[in-house]
């Protein structure tokens, strides 16, 4: 394939998703941008995703490269090793601020999941070979996922909050955040503001449960978003069409619905009553240890995570709801209040990633061990990547 071909018609792409959303995009579009007739693109690429799948994978080659050859020469570094000065993916990804500003746009690509993309780049070859790190194969996989989540909410704290800095300024602060990280960062204080308003009319509140256990159920059963229907809701829930649309304009309402609750009952298992800062080592263990029973006794996240489940932009509204939860706890964070809740939320949503993958044939509470010894940094070095 000419390099120079497809490198025309993967920037023609790349300059009309600065433009416009993927679905406003056509092949007929990308032939003109790039200056190719529509037969020479359909010889390259079935269609627009395929573009970006050759794009994705130029980028996460690129990025594991650099990620290798930046930890070639280096042993594991101590949190005050201050000889490394700019964390090697920032640097890539300013020099290719372009593709990861727009593809991690979810108004414009709504489809592409750019954890998964971390996840790709940050394997264990990648990550362990260069260097000696003493970790178990538990540890390997946990780390892959807290690490992967961990670069990605790095990079969109970047791009959304502090776009004109330099790849050495927000170094500075990832450096400054995970050399004050504590175990009890995990935990908080009850954020009124994410307290759901539910309505005073009983019938309301049941019958909205009641379609929401139908799509629950039908998840579980069918096992894919796209294939379930406003009338699989309405016969799982005994419940007429047009009742379903007395409470929901369409099914992703339902759905997101749904993903608020259950991240009101995920911040729920992380909310203490006193102050997070008081939390005993033990009572953190006792509250993963919860938090990882419930993922095992199928709280609805775990449909919605699922490999294949189809469901859209269950990541980025988790995310959210716990960014918004450490956002408003009373804490002074020298790095940066925002960059914190960024840093603690993807954390977050790795572990559960984690524990619903590689993880659900681990007990509960070697989990929890395993974990909080990646945050307890008087005991452990980080990795810094």
């Amino acid at each position: 394939m000419p390099d120079s071909v497809t490198t025309d018609i993967k920037q023609a792409l790349l300059a009309m998703l600065g433009e416009r959303d993927i679905r406003r995009v056509t092949m007929k579009d990308i032939a003109e941008r790039a200056h190719v007739s529509r037969g020479t693109l359909y010889l390259y690429y079935e269609d627009k995703y395929a573009i970006l799948e050759d794009m994705a994978e130029e980028m996460k080659d690129g990025l594991s490269e650099a990620l290798y050859h930046s930890l070639k020469h280096k042993d594991v570094l101590h949190l005050n090793g201050g000889w490394q000065k700019v964390h090697p993916t920032l640097s890539f990804v300013d020099r290719h601020r372009v593709f990861f500003q727009t593809m991690m746009d979810r108004h414009k690509m709504p489809y592409f999941h750019f954890h998964a993309f971390f996840k790709d780049v940050f394997r264990h070859d990648v990550l362990l070979s260069p260097v000696n790190a003493d970790f178990s194969p538990t540890e390997q996989d946990m780390y892959i996922h807290y690490r992967a989540l961990y670069t990605y909410a790095i990079v969109l704290y970047w791009l959304n909050e502090d776009q004109a800095a330099s790849p050495e300024a927000i170094s500075g602060q990832v450096w400054d955040l995970i050399s004050q990280k504590r175990f009890y960062w995990l935990f908080g204080r009850r954020v009124s503001e994410q307290e759901e308003k539910k309505p005073a009319d009983r019938r309301v509140i049941r019958t909205r449960q009641a379609l929401q256990e139908a799509m629950i159920g039908l998840m579980a059963e069918k096992k894919d978003y796209a294939a379930i229907t406003i009338s699989d809701i309405a016969r799982q829930s005994n419940l007429r069409r047009a009742t379903f649309y007395d409470h929901y304009a369409n099914k992703e309402g339902l759905l997101k619905t749904i993903i608020h609750q259950s991240c009101r009952d995920l911040i729920g298992l992380l909310t203490v009553k006193g102050e997070p800062a008081d939390c005993s080592m033990e009572e953190a263990e006792a509250a993963l240890v919860r938090l990882f029973s419930a993922l095992s006794e199928g709280m609805p996240l775990v449909h919605f995570l699922r490999e294949g489940s189809g469901v859209p932009d269950v990541i980025p509204e988790i995310f959210r709801a716990l960014q918004s939860f450490y956002l408003h706890q009373p804490l002074h964070i020298q790095a940066g209040k925002k960059l914190y809740a960024y840093y603690v939320a993807s954390m977050l949503v790795g572990l559960i990633q984690y524990r619903l993958h590689e993880g659900k044939d681990h007990a509960p509470d070697v989990l929890a061990r395993e974990f909080l010894q990646f945050l307890d940094v008087k005991k452990y070095r980080v990795i810094l990547l």
